[in-house]
């Protein structure tokens, strides 16, 4: 295992950003691109205290807060790169924002691990350039999710949030009709959250109903599957599930 990999084992403890008891019992594993790595869309920038600044143009995707570094993680393309986040301190970015984002190369010492230093990505400055879809969101919908869980499952404040933001990006670019319907008319949405076992694979379970006034009927669900870190809309048809970006 490479030390930047070991970096990301030892600092992302849950699942994509901020509601109780203990935590999850599922980790999410990100892997960064290699910081050295080329891109047709980064430039690099003429020397800064005697190291080079790098910017490029990127999706936010979220903040890990849970180790001993606070992070941001931002998609170019296929690949999601880890910034080392000490500047942007007002979190008020949402998952899709394009943004450009600035940052150094350096290196950061891991704690509990002989003090070692491993390769990172060091932000420097960051700006918005575009609303993404959550962002549009929140402005047209302007209401709250409600979501009930088992009460044999116990969760974290910061998972369960991570579950409403993924939530809300899914409405955000949903093709659902009965959803869509639902937020154009800014009807009240819930949302259930279950574990599940699927082909030999565990997955958390989002179920969406709109509530009318006979009450709430889910219209769809997903599958998360932490570990690769990918979200499924369940097709129930086909009784499949598909990748949703």
């Amino acid at each position: 295992m490479g030390p930047i990999n070991k970096l990301i084992k030892l600092i992302i403890v849950l699942p994509v950003s901020g509601l109780l008891a203990c935590g999850s019992k599922t980790t999410k594993k990100t892997e960064p691109v290699n910081p050295d790595s080329a891109s047709t869309q980064t430039a690099v920038k003429k020397k800064q205290d005697g190291k080079q600044t790098h910017v490029a143009q990127m999706t936010f995707v979220e903040y890990l807060e849970d180790g001993d570094y606070s992070q941001l993680l931002a998609r170019q393309g296929d690949s999601t790169s880890v910034f080392i986040n000490e500047k942007d301190t007002t979190r008020s970015l949402n998952r899709g924002d394009n943004i450009k984002i600035t940052w150094k190369n350096g290196t950061i010492t891991l704690p509990g691990d002989n003090d070692a230093e491993v390769p990172a990505r060091l932000l420097v400055s960051l700006k918005k350039t575009v609303d993404g879809p959550v962002s549009g969101f929140r402005k047209t919908y302007a209401k709250k999710l409600k979501y009930t869980w088992s009460t044999d499952e116990q969760y974290t404040s910061t998972y369960l949030d991570k579950l409403y933001l993924l939530t809300e990006y899914y409405l955000a670019k949903t093709q659902n009709p009965l959803l869509q319907i639902a937020i154009k008319n800014r009807e009240e949405i819930t949302y259930s959250i279950e574990s599940r076992e699927r082909d030999g694979r565990s997955y958390k379970v989002i179920g969406i109903a709109p509530v009318g006034p006979n009450g709430s009927n889910i219209v769809q669900w997903l599958f998360i599957d932490e570990e690769q870190n990918n979200l499924y809309e369940y097709d129930l048809p086909e009784d499949k599930l598909v990748l949703f970006k």
